[in-house]
């Protein structure tokens, strides 16, 4: 199993890092920061990580190693992007192919894999990701949409376990390791108001971001027209990580159980 990446101001934001900046500089925050005083500050569920990074710090130091982490966020080399397509292509195309690409991406994982998904159907989509899981520890989470509506509140999460078991029965087929699922409280209740977890990522190893319009299905990776980019850059996979884990850490999604 690969060591965990610390935490850290890694999973910050930039905006955030700049809202802890003024607030250290202008004393809403003392230092060395405590998360008790992070929290009262307004930083929610990134105040332990922060608090961590800063330890020992006081008012100078603390500054000193938040601007350089702006100063790395702000000026380090642009990122590589890439078109990422499914459907007909005209000639002289310099697009990828989206089925090729998300193969590639889940192919290739060392460390962890976090997928968003709206709608999946086939086990083929999903088996290299199980393979990298079996062969080399990586670790999954995905988020997943949940199709339909409970009867009434008080079934909504049972309802949600039975679509996530159905997921597990008829498209994670592999059997073990199996990833960690989790779910919108909200997609499952009945309506009106609806809510669709109705995202489409990937992000790899929190090195590389896939964000498309395709779902993982086999209709949207080979057949539909959808577009989608693919991000070759550190900084920003960690936003998109830190984002989908604060919705874990902020209780905002729920994990499936089975």
């Amino acid at each position: 199993m690969t060591a965990p990446v610390p935490l850290g101001l890694s999973r910050v934001p930039l905006p955030v890092l700049a809202q802890v900046l003024e607030a250290i500089e202008h004393g809403r925050v003392d230092c060395p920061a405590t998360e008790a005083d992070l929290l009262a500050g307004g930083f929610g569920a990134l105040s332990g990580p922060i608090a961590d990074a800063l330890t020992g710090c006081d008012r100078v130091a603390a500054g000193a190693a938040i601007r350089l982490v702006i100063a790395e966020r702000v000026h380090r080399p642009p990122p590589r992007l890439s078109l990422v397509w499914t459907g007909p292509e005209a000639w002289a195309s310099v697009s990828r192919d989206t089925s090729m690409v998300v193969r590639e991406l889940f192919a290739g994982a060392r460390r962890s894999v976090i997928v968003g998904g709206y709608a999946f159907d086939k086990p083929e989509i999903l088996e290299p990701l199980h393979t990298a899981m079996a062969e080399r520890g990586v670790t999954a989470q995905i988020f997943m949409d949940i199709a339909g509506s409970a009867p009434s509140l008080h079934t909504a999460d049972s309802f949600a376990t039975k679509i996530i078991d159905n997921f597990l029965r008829e498209v994670w087929t592999f059997g073990l390791p199996k990833p960690d699922m989790y779910y919108d409280p909200r997609t499952a209740m009945p309506g009106p108001p609806w809510a669709s977890l109705h995202a489409k990522c990937i992000v790899v190893d929190e090195e590389r971001t896939l964000i498309t319009s395709a779902n993982f299905t086999d209709r949207g990776q080979t057949r539909n027209i959808e577009a989608g980019v693919l991000i070759e850059d550190g900084p920003f996979a960690e936003e998109v990580s830190a984002q989908w884990r604060l919705l874990i850490t902020a209780g905002l999604v729920r994990r499936y159980r089975g």
